[in-house]
């Protein structure tokens, strides 16, 4: 199979994959981009120094596909990124972590979409969460969908809550270079680069599913926990960059969720972030407080 059959009507789209670790995962992420509806299409795989049997598993289905395969030393995923977005030509950029996968007409409608569209710059979608063996967790979602079919997502918006799942956004390629890439020194390096593209130039909500996240139960607190104290480092590290107004209230209602998020099962970490003296307070914030108080009394289960 081609992956990377040409089409003159059709704008070639890179599909980057940083692997690390996921020989369980690695096939099914691959089937489903060389399965895309959408054909024009160059994938690209970078092993971040995988001590599993991902390499392995990865040059067969290379020999199988024909896609750009390369490894390297464990160096993290902000440089692994970067490194797979230095090495695209597309015009679009999409891709996957190695233990996600993609839903097939993915590329196809977001294509579709930007290229009538060309005010906006990346544009994302809904996401299935799905267990350790691919089956859809029913009910369970962190990333909150909108309700409009096609939304405008402004900076203003997004810092308030980060709702883009990574593996269903596709990217002009020129943006990224624009923004400068991903930031090597960040956490959450994806959020990064969302609040810099929004800040810089335009994204869209599609109100459609386009991948399955994988969700590990085994790991989920201490997830959680990461995410948390990251989120609220970034949010903050860009007060200077918000007008007065939204500073004043985006960093306020960060705190108040931080809390409540944290009150339960890091109980001592969560009171660095019960600050009741903000010059903001809204029914947001009192609702926060709230919840969160009632898991820090009454809530001991780890």
């Amino acid at each position: 199979m081609d992956v990377q059959n040409k089409s003159e009507h059709e704008p070639l789209v890179s599909v980057v994959v940083p692997s690390y670790n996921h020989e369980v995962y690695i096939e099914e992420c691959i089937l489903s981009i060389v399965n895309q509806t959408y054909k024009n299409i160059e994938v690209i795989v970078l092993d971040d120094g995988s001590t599993d049997h991902s390499r392995e598993i990865l040059q067969r289905l290379q020999k199988q596909y024909g896609f750009i395969l390369e490894f390297q030393e464990n160096q993290g995923v902000a440089k692994t990124m970067n490194r797979l977005f230095g090495m695209t030509h597309g015009k679009y950029v999409t891709g996957s972590a190695s233990d996600d996968f993609l839903m097939t007409d993915k590329i196809e409608k977001q294509v579709r979409f930007l290229e009538a569209n060309p005010e906006y710059d990346m544009v994302f979608g809904k996401v299935y969460f799905v267990d350790e063996k691919s089956k859809i967790i029913e009910g369970f979602r962190i990333f909150e969908p909108f309700d409009e079919p096609v939304k405008y997502i402004p900076f203003d918006l997004l810092i308030q809550n980060n709702r883009i799942p990574a593996p269903t956004m596709t990217v002009r390629r020129n943006i990224w270079e624009k923004v400068g890439g991903y930031d090597e020194s960040a956490i959450i390096e994806d959020f990064d680069l969302w609040l810099k593209i929004a800040y810089n130039g335009k994204i869209a909500y599609l109100n459609d599913y386009f991948a399955y996240y994988r969700w590990h139960l085994k790991n989920a607190s201490a997830q959680f926990y990461k995410i948390d104290i990251a989120t609220w480092k970034l949010v903050y590290s860009w007060k200077d960059k918000m007008s007065p107004a939204l500073a004043k209230k985006t960093l306020a209602r960060r705190d108040s969720v931080t809390f409540c998020l944290l009150a339960r099962n890091y109980k001592k970490e969560s009171l660095k972030y019960l600050k009741i003296n903000h010059s903001y307070l809204d029914s947001f914030m009192i609702k926060n407080f709230l919840k969160g108080f009632i898991k820090l009394l009454f809530s001991w289960k780890i």
